[in-house]
């Protein structure tokens, strides 16, 4: 088990195994010159952080704790085919870039909302809510803005009933279609 807050591999590192997340949340961030960061992409369980050439181009933290499997490289090459890893990698911030170009703050705070409630855990204390494992500092690093404006976004998605935040950690999805309206902007 990897504790919360750890970093896997760091960016400038020759990283020479992938890792496998089998429970918990991993982040990849590039550390900016100015001492800022962009969040790349989130790893959920069954995913895989894959080692490349790219891997020396970010850090690989973990948000939550990890349980995580590590396979190492023979030769340089990886003991399976690593190319769909990668090309999930690549969609991503392909997806990152797109969103980030084409959308204003608070649709990309939606679209991303959308796109990690498929992976968020149930909450067992709370009927039809998710547990939010993603501090809001990381949303907003991923998406490209402040952490006031997420924190504002979220209020406002809140007063507008398109979800319910019944503790910080928590979150319940009332109205998806709104949710991808706000999205599609």
């Amino acid at each position: 088990m990897v504790p919360r807050g750890r970093a896997l591999f760091w960016q400038g590192e020759q990283q020479e195994q992938t890792i496998k997340v089998l429970r918990g949340v991993v982040r990849t961030v590039r550390l900016l010159e100015n001492g800022n960061r962009q969040v790349l992409a989130f790893y959920w369980p069954g995913d895989i952080v894959p080692a490349h050439v790219l891997s020396r181009l970010f850090t690989a933290e973990t948000v939550t704790p990890c349980h995580i499997v590590r396979h190492n490289l023979i030769n340089g090459a990886y003991t399976r085919d690593g190319s769909a890893d990668t090309d999930q990698m690549l969609e991503e911030m392909l997806s990152l870039l797109l969103m980030m170009c084409q959308k204003n703050s608070i649709s990309r705070i939606a679209s991303f909302l959308l796109s990690i409630r498929r992976h968020l855990p149930d909450d067992p204390k709370r009927l039809d809510c998710f547990q939010l494992l993603l501090p809001r500092a990381d949303i907003a690093d991923h998406v490209g803005t402040s952490l006031e404006t997420v924190c504002r976004t979220l209020a406002e998605f809140k007063a507008r009933k398109l979800i319910e935040l019944p503790t910080r950690k928590t979150i319940r999805f009332l109205n998806i279609d709104g949710l991808s309206r706000i999205a599609e902007n």
